[in-house]
């Protein structure tokens, strides 16, 4: 899992159209240029209750419609900055935060009980728009990992998994 925040979104986002894992992006203030597409080119996008996404860039033009689709045209004919509302209405956010939130701590939260492998393989399937054959392929490889027989395992133990430990 790849966590982005703030200074690193403007210089990330070749490593994020190149990613094998779940990237997590938070903005916060306000976003534009080459950090927008960075942002909304990423698995899950949180923004503070304060930002603004400024679509100001053919590269954060083809976030947007990487996110949202022909929904973009929409954007295109209104407004081309939206705030953390307007940006989770639209799609081209998931979650918002209050201000001064820790981007770390909060993706910590989130993930929670979650495994990471998980997150990692249900991204790349929603990213890739998954198929019967990359499907089956992702999935032989998580059940080859164990990963689904350990949270299965704490299910029956009535208990929560625990992602990091593997000993």
């Amino acid at each position: 899992m790849i966590v982005l925040h703030d200074g690193a979104l403007a210089g990330s986002l070749e490593r994020v159209l190149e990613r094998s894992e779940c990237v997590v992006a938070f903005g916060s203030g306000v976003v534009s240029g080459r950090a927008a597409a960075t942002l909304l080119h990423s698995d899950w996008v949180v923004l503070t209750e304060e930002a603004t996404v400024v679509l100001d860039t053919i590269e954060a033009w083809s976030g947007a419609i990487w996110r949202i689709g022909r929904r973009a045209v929409g954007l295109l004919l209104t407004a081309s900055s939206t705030g953390a509302a307007g940006a989770r209405a639209t799609g081209l956010a998931d979650a918002i935060v209050p201000s001064g939130t820790n981007p770390l701590e909060w993706v910590r939260t989130w993930i929670g009980g979650r495994s990471e492998l998980a997150l990692d393989s249900a991204a790349s399937l929603i990213r890739l728009r998954g198929g019967d054959p990359l499907e089956r392929a992702e999935f032989a490889r998580m059940f080859a990992t164990g990963e689904p027989q350990l949270g299965l395992a704490a299910f029956l133990e009535k208990k929560k998994p625990n992602w990091t430990d593997r000993t």
